[in-house]
């Protein structure tokens, strides 16, 4: 079978890895170091948050049409140069108190008397109107400056929403106050204005300017003081300005985790002895997630690749991976004889630990690299830098964390204090030495026999408590049939509840919670969706193209259009709410009696220019643009008014139903509004999801098929693969979390988290060399159940400080982490061991399993050609099973780890024929003597 070949192959090739960096450390300690400095340096200088268009879909349609909206000379709705809106403090009405007013009045004087940095007002900046040469201000803007009070306003006007129309003319339906009022409280003809909570106002100003008096304007606005009236602002630029504010606030929050991890690391690598307990080798495995973390980061910059706030997560990403690595290298590193030299223990446990960690490493970067063809481009610039990091994550653990573990090595055969790196005696042989030094100093390996501390104890082949549990109490407790009926009955429960909470997901990122919780965007937006939902944005209809529309086909069309928006649902009539210059005009034609203009060209075109705009019409200004000298209309539009947008589905339906209105035949228009960036990702996310998701879980299958020796196995990891994403999916729905761009991220590192714990555990169980499926699930259990645990509790603490970062996306970060470390562990710990015991041999017959029990294939090797046997990993060794005795002698045996005893001659039931070869062979090479704990590990 391949996956046995692979697995051999990469044994061997790790084998002498690990060898040859024990024999010449300083090259694998220096190089990253010199790799990560410059990669910094270069790469990290030159990072600029750019994230401009990144949350927009490449196949969404609101881009494009809002730029050819701009190119053919028009100016989006409801783009605005700056913005604010105005409440109550209250919560009370602001349009006709006048306490209210005053301090409305009070905010308008500062915004259009403040002097910019060249000395410029709003008065000399702003857009005017063609007709009257006065600043453009919002419509009610002007009524509270005319009137002067909210109760002279109440008195002077009859507000009616959501159209003013004060002289009634038939042909106009007045000033636009729905987007401008929100709140509304209406009389019971529906119509007549009673109060509102909320203003929106707009000041626009020359492009030419711009960045000047966005400066003033948010000056302005941020130190406006007032006990009636609150004021939430926006300008083009505020959203981008927010987000660059990230990476300095996030970077404390990194330093956090760094040092939770290395607390964390360094507690899960202490022992009761002070020679063999890690710490330092702890904080360095940290340190090499770190330099993964810095030259990753540095070398997609030096390609070219821009820098996405969404890949400010990747550093807490790729701490937890780097940490998890960490501790399967350190896992295998114990499981070797500890009288072994530094080069063999270093090239055994390499050659464990390397298989594991390089089918985890392919797998993370494999289902990353899915998201690579996503349409969403922050989507992609996450997965690139996340692959490329789990990449430099992988070469520095086998390299300068594998060097670093050499020379802790080479400390505790020396017997070497982890702290101050002085000599000291093992605990047996300090008992004539004072409290202090037993307590403090003494640790290590002694090599008198029959003694605690000697590797042929049983004390001192104990494993970690929490490992016991797992395969002395778990493994036993999870394989009783009461107790997998009670996990069946749980497992459904959860399977249910998970399906029903997919159904109830929400869709898209909304605008708000690109930023930070206190920035002034999330405010405006919130006030923004709590008020103004009612009446939406105005949707533009255009056409870029020349049309005559001075013919009865083109006017007949564009009333065939209208007819349309009337009978959907998401539009408002539009005889009462649409603003469309070409109807307009026409009864402005049939009132003056000018009926005959409308199918003249010429007439049409002199009385539109010269009557109707300039006076009746000056609104439509802006919606109809004139071929040169006049003689034609190159491109116009008209607006409709979209009615109750209170949910991204409903925003989603709207939009889909404009564009299919506009686009009929025979007059193919255009639609467009500011908040179809939104819908486009609403209408583009659940296919984008599932195309990414079964490329990744696609991937993962054929990578497990190469890599896991076991025909049947791949199916049972993918299975709990996709029970873990439905899990996922439907549980962030409970917990706030929209299915966004945020949730792609996360459910690929789903896939990649899962399908390390599942080839962890199904590896080791596929690879056991016992034969009952309840001792080959302890063995495995033994072998990688705590690692599993370490990487789950090590990747959430990674991500925990996120929990308390003022943001959307970083928090659904950690939330969506989180589920997926827990089910993760869950299954792999637990549903996936019990669907592992169902499983038989695969591929072999009868005759060659009975020889693979008795006789391990050997390997060349590639010192002086001596044959190198092909040890068994250390979780291949079966453990002992209380009430069970040992096949061989009938003897209990007192420990799971093979009992190398020293003594020339001995024999020892856990010996393979070839590990008594290999211990001789060693000892002769070396010592001439059968005596591996007095090798030296120097030529």
């Amino acid at each position: 079978m391949i996956a046995k070949w692979i697995d051999a192959a990469f044994g061997r090739v790790f084998y002498n890895l690990g060898k040859t960096v024990a024999r010449w450390p300083a090259p694998f300690i220096l190089l990253p170091l010199l790799a990560s400095a410059l990669l910094g340096y270069f790469g990290l200088s030159t990072i600029v948050i750019n994230d401009t268009y990144t949350f927009v879909p490449d196949d969404g349609q609101a881009l494009p049409d809002g730029k050819a909206l701009v190119a053919a000379g028009f100016s989006p709705p409801g783009d605005a140069v700056a913005e604010l809106i105005v409440q109550s403090k209250d919560g009370g009405d602001v349009l006709f108190r006048d306490d209210v007013v005053q301090e409305v009045l009070r905010l308008h004087q500062e915004l259009t008397t403040a002097n910019t940095t060249s000395g410029e007002t709003f008065s000399s900046l702003c857009f005017r109107d063609p007709a009257t040469t006065d600043c453009v201000l919002s419509g009610v803007l002007r009524l509270m400056v005319t009137a002067g009070s909210g109760s002279a306003l109440r008195t002077a006007t009859n507000l009616s929403y959501p159209y003013y129309n004060p002289n009634r003319v038939d042909f106009n339906l007045g000033t636009y106050l729905g987007n401008e009022l929100g709140g509304v409280e209406l009389s019971t003809d529906k119509s007549t204005i009673l109060s509102s909570k909320a203003l929106h106002l707009v000041y626009n100003v020359n492009v030419t300017t711009l960045g000047q008096w966005i400066d003033t304007f948010r000056r302005v606005c941020s130190g406006f003081e007032s006990d009636k009236i609150t004021v939430n602002y926006l300008t083009v630029r505020s959203t981008d300005d927010e987000m660059a504010t990230l990476p300095s606030r996030i970077s404390v929050y990194i330093g956090v985790a760094v040092g939770l991890l290395i607390l964390f690391s360094v507690l899960s690598c202490l022992m009761l002895d002070w020679v063999l307990t890690k710490p330092w080798l702890a904080v360095i495995g940290v340190l090499s997630a770190v330099l993964a973390i810095v030259s990753s980061i540095g070398v997609v910059l030096l390609a070219g690749e821009s820098f996405s706030s969404l890949n400010e997560t990747i550093p807490f990403l790729l701490l937890g991976i780097g940490v998890d690595d960490m501790f399967v290298m350190i896992a295998a590193w114990r499981k070797c004889d500890v009288r072994l030299p530094v080069q063999e223990r270093t090239g055994r446990a390499m050659s464990d630990a390397g298989v594991s960690i390089t089918i985890t490493s392919i797998t993370d970067c494999l289902a990353f690299a899915a998201g690579i063809w996503n349409v969403f481009p922050s989507v992609r610039l996450f997965c690139i830098y996340a692959s490329v990091g789990v990449a430099f994550d992988f070469l520095y653990q086998i390299t300068f964390f594998a060097a670093f573990m050499s020379l802790t090595g080479r400390r505790e055969r020396a017997n070497r204090h982890c702290l101050t790196c002085c000599p000291v005696l093992p605990k047996s042989q300090a008992r004539d030495k004072s409290a202090a030094y037993r307590l403090c100093c003494a640790g290590g390996v002694s090599k008198q026999e029959g003694v605690f501390d000697n590797p042929s104890s049983e004390e001192f082949n104990k494993d970690p408590l929490l490992n016991r549990l797992l395969y002395n109490n778990l493994v036993p407790f999870i394989l009783k049939p009461s107790s997998k009926v009670i996990i069946f009955i749980l497992y459904a429960a959860y399977l249910g509840v998970a399906i029903w909470g997919c159904f109830q997901i929400r869709m898209g990122l909304e605008y708000q919670n690109v930023v930070a919780d206190d920035s002034h965007v999330r405010g405006y937006y919130d006030a923004e969706e709590t008020h103004f939902k009612t009446f939406g944005r105005k949707v533009d209809i255009f056409v870029t193209e020349p049309k005559e529309y001075w013919t009865l086909d083109v006017q007949q069309a564009v009333l065939d259009k209208l007819k349309a928006f009337d009978q959907s649902q998401y539009f408002y009539d539009t005889s009462e709410t649409a603003e469309v210059w070409l109807r307009d005009f026409l009864r402005f034609l049939n009132q003056t009696g000018n009926s005959h203009a409308a199918t003249n060209k010429t007439v049409f075109l002199h009385i539109l220019i010269s009557q109707f705009l300039p006076t009746v019409g000056r609104q439509y200004y802006g919606s109809v643009i004139f071929a040169d000298n006049n003689t034609g209309i190159a491109s116009s539009r008209f607006f409709v008014i979209p009615k109750d947008v209170t949910t991204s589905e409903r925003g989603k339906l709207m939009m889909t139903e404009a564009r299919s209105i506009a686009e009929r035949e025979p007059l193919k228009m255009k639609a467009y509004s500011f908040d179809f960036f939104l819908s486009d990702q609403v209408v583009t996310i659940l296919p984008s999801t599932l195309q990414t998701v079964g490329i990744a879980v696609a991937i993962m299958f054929v990578v497990c098929f190469l890599l896991i020796p076991h025909c049947v196995a791949t199916f049972l990891i993918t299975f709990a693969l996709v029970s873990i994403d439905v899990g996922l999916v439907g549980y962030m729905t409970f917990w706030g979390i929209n299915l966004d761009i945020v949730s792609i991220v996360s459910i690929l590192m789903c896939i990649g988290f899962s399908v390390d714990f599942f080839a962890h555990i199904t590896y080791a169980y596929v690879t056991s060399k016992a034969t009952v499926p309840a001792e080959k699930l302890t063995e495995a259990m033994r072998a990688v159940g705590m690692p599993i645990l370490q990487s789950s509790l090590s990747t959430i603490l990674g991500m925990l400080v996120l929990a308390f970062f003022p943001a959307y996306i970083f928090r659904a970060f950690f939330k969506t982490i989180f589920l997926v470390m827990v089910f993760g562990a869950a299954h792999g710990l637990v549903i996936l061991p019990i669907l592992l015991t169902t499983l038989r041999p695969c591929g072999q017959g009868q005759d060659e399993r009975d020889t693979v029990k008795k006789i391990s294939k050997t390997t060349a090797f590639s010192n002086g050609g001596f044959p190198r046997p092909s040890y068994p990993r250390p979780h291949s060794v079966s453990p002992y099973i209380p009430g069970k005795t040992s096949a061989i002698n009938g003897t209990k045996p007192t420990t799971s780890l093979p009992n190398l005893r020293p003594k020339v001659g001995q024999d020892n039931p856990y010996f393979t024929p070839e590990m008594r070869e290999g211990i001789k062979w060693v000892g002769r090479q070396r010592t001439g003597i059968d005596n591996p704990v007095v090798v030296s590990d120097y030529p």
